[in-house]
């Protein structure tokens, strides 16, 4: 792309109302990001133990505990953490930041200033964010903003707070980031996941309610002048925490969009600037050169982010493929994604929101029947196609796999079936273990290069619409399966409906 073409590209995407609204929303003066700690994890985690320490100087009491642990135990498998308004938690709780694990107990750790963060932080011997713990249970948070869980670090807490707590505490442990990890969850089932701008943010706004009986907006308004400068901080870290909610829900949604729309444009773009930073002329607010130098520089912190957010074509167009899928689900159907989504990757995961309540429990653990079994979207190039599969895959318990597999073509074949064919080897090679993932039903979508663009075939809506009564029925297969409503199949099977 020639400099007056990418000009004139620019152009059009900074003038773009949704590129608009990302800029406005960027400059919304916050306190945090001018001390550049909106993404310092360390900040949050300790942020998050005072609001939770009912005796911490907040003025909130024991509300934004009561609030958390209802937000993050109200699907009714963790009656524990429901506790009534009449119970107290002053003096019942305690809850302790940044707790070292090592030898026979728990030891408080200093808190070190994290001028490092976001990267992830040096742990000696593992050391918990959060630790929240009564005289029956123990609530144990991990937490992360940009780092990344380290090597069996979860599997190696979980063991240790296991034999920590074992036979006189019930343990719950739950993994707080800002987006979903399904990849990470999948690997650490004893975990749960929760996130910043959900549990957290609904947590302190509820408590805020509480305490000044209105929206923070108009407690912040009307505050005690004794109680201005708690009452603005607490506003604020709600905004920040909103902001979370926001990049987790609608405003990546945009900035994937916008990043996939104008796809050659930032890739032209991204490839200049790396040109220009190895032969040492990066672009300055002065810079004449280019002639789109000026542009870049007024809109660069938006233009930054959607160059981070660029996808291959191939996955641009296999999400655009799912939500086609998903736009054609039956009215009460409804998917929640696994990973892939916004990934440089062109596969999907996803299941109906249904399947997410449903434990397979064997040997006393309890397994997620998605890490068991999901809906795969994949493009294919050398077939020109998009296979979706229902698919076992080889980093489950194969056993339980296994085993789901013998009572779902049990019941197939007691109520029949048009959909759940594996094909006969490899079902053999599978039971056997020979084989470590199944098909358990496949459809494929072609397509075609039209105008350099990725088309699917003609025809694809009603084989869409075959896939989604595929689809209820394996729900309906699942359901029929034996014990399916009670707790207990095989060693059981728990079906229970949470509230998401």
């Amino acid at each position: 792309m020639n400099e007056k073409d990418l000009e004139k590209d620019l152009a059009c995407l900074c003038n773009e109302p949704d590129f608009r609204a990302l800029r406005e929303q960027r400059y919304k003066f916050d306190p945090f990001k001018v001390l550049k700690v909106e993404r310092q994890e360390l900040r949050h985690t300790t942020t998050l133990s005072w609001l939770l320490d009912p005796q911490q100087t907040h003025g909130l009491g024991d509300s934004f505990l009561r609030s958390f642990l209802t937000e993050i135990g109200g699907d009714g498998t963790m009656p524990d953490l429901l506790i009534s308004d009449q119970t107290a938690l002053m003096g019942r709780v305690a809850v302790q930041p940044e707790l070292r694990l090592g030898g026979e107990q728990l030891l408080s750790q200093v808190i070190l200033d994290d001028e490092e963060a976001p990267r992830a932080r040096p742990r000696v011997n593992g050391e918990l964010d959060v630790l929240i713990e009564s005289e029956t249970w123990a609530v144990a948070i991990e937490a992360k903003i940009d780092s990344k869980e380290g090597e069996a670090q979860l599997h190696d807490y979980r063991s240790y707070l296991d034999q920590r707590f074992s036979g006189h505490k019930k343990l719950y442990c739950f993994y707080l980031t800002v987006h979903p990890e399904p990849d990470v969850l999948g690997k650490n089932l004893e975990w749960r996941g929760i996130q910043w701008g959900d549990q957290v943010a609904k947590a302190l706004k509820s408590a805020l309610l509480g305490k000044y009986g209105s929206s923070p907006e108009q407690a912040l308004a009307r505050c005690p002048s004794d109680e201005r400068a708690l009452c603005e901080f607490l506003h604020h870290y709600m905004v920040m925490l909103e902001r979370l909610a926001d990049a987790l829900h609608g405003v990546a949604d945009t900035v994937q969009v916008l990043a996939d729309r104008h796809y050659g444009t930032l890739v032209a773009l991204k490839e200049d600037l790396l040109r220009r930073e190895n032969h040492r002329f990066p672009i300055f607010p002065w810079s004449t050169s280019p002639s789109w130098a000026r542009q870049y520089w007024e809109c660069r912190d938006v233009l930054d982010i959607l160059i981070r957010s660029v996808r291959s074509p191939e996955a641009s167009f296999t999400a655009s493929v799912v939500q086609r899928m998903i736009a054609q689900a039956p009215g009460h159907m409804q998917v929640s994604y696994l990973s892939g989504e916004g990934a440089n990757k062109a596969t999907i995961r996803f299941v109906p929101g249904v399947w997410m309540d449903w434990q397979v429990t064997s040997g006393g653990q309890q397994t997620p029947l998605h890490a068991l079994m999901f809906y795969h979207v994949a493009l294919r190039r050398h077939r020109k196609d998009i296979e979706i599969k229902l698919l076992l895959p080889g980093a489950g318990n194969q056993q339980l796999q296994t085993e789901l597999v013998r009572r779902l073509l049990a019941v197939k074949e007691s109520h029949g079936s048009e959909y759940t064919r594996p094909k006969e080897p490899y079902l053999a090679d599978f039971i056997e273990g020979e084989l470590n993932t199944l098909k358990l039903y496949t459809l494929s979508l072609g397509w075609e290069v039209r105008d350099a663009e990725l088309v699917l075939n003609d025809g694809a809506d009603e084989k869409i619409a075959t896939f989604w009564k595929a689809v209820n029925e394996h729900t309906d297969l699942l359901e029929r399966l034996p014990g399916a409503h009670q707790a207990d199949f095989w060693e059981d099977w728990v079906a229970h409906r949470a509230k998401r």
